[in-house]
């Protein structure tokens, strides 16, 4: 069973804690769960980018997840990338950029300058068909074709304004 913090409108965290997919829970407005997720671009400028499993919906993304009860955003964005790419980035400069409140979830937004050997990837199956590093250009293509995650979308335009 995993547990989540409830946060409100601000990234505090209210004390409040739900088990994660129990449908029964209500939130108020200004209730709200977190999740994180980094941009991961190489020295060629190009993005790590991810193909969910079709179990995920199958479109394509960037990395991310949940932030468990008791995890820091910075935490979960190096938990997440362990699990999903089967890499550590502990000893990386991984930079915040802060959240975005966009639908429900508080989004924490990280981003890492890394070149990273997709060879070297071990993607977890459950949750990543695929990766590959792309230029902008193709990932707002994806997005013009609706075939990128609605609110990855929306943040990876914040980071291309950021960097």
């Amino acid at each position: 069973m995993e547990l989540l913090d409830v946060y409100d409108d601000f990234g505090n965290i209210t004390g409040k804690k739900i088990v994660r997919g129990d449908k029964s829970v209500k939130l108020t407005p200004n209730e709200h769960i977190a999740v994180a997720i980094v941009f991961i671009e190489n020295s060629s400028g190009e993005f790590l980018i991810q193909k969910t499993s079709l179990e995920k919906g199958g479109e394509y993304s960037s990395t991310g997840g949940h932030i468990d009860s008791g995890e820091t955003p910075l935490e979960a964005i190096k938990r997440e990338i362990k699990e999903e790419l089967g890499i550590s980035v502990d000893n990386d400069k991984i930079e915040s950029l802060g959240y975005v409140l966009y639908d429900k979830p508080l989004r924490y937004v990280f981003y890492l300058k890394k070149d990273i050997n997709l060879k070297e990837v071990n993607i977890q199956k459950e949750e990543v068909a695929s990766i590959e590093y792309m230029s902008k250009e193709k990932i707002f293509s994806l997005i013009d074709n609706n075939l990128f995650l609605t609110s990855h979308a929306i943040l990876f335009n914040i980071i291309l304004k950021e960097k």
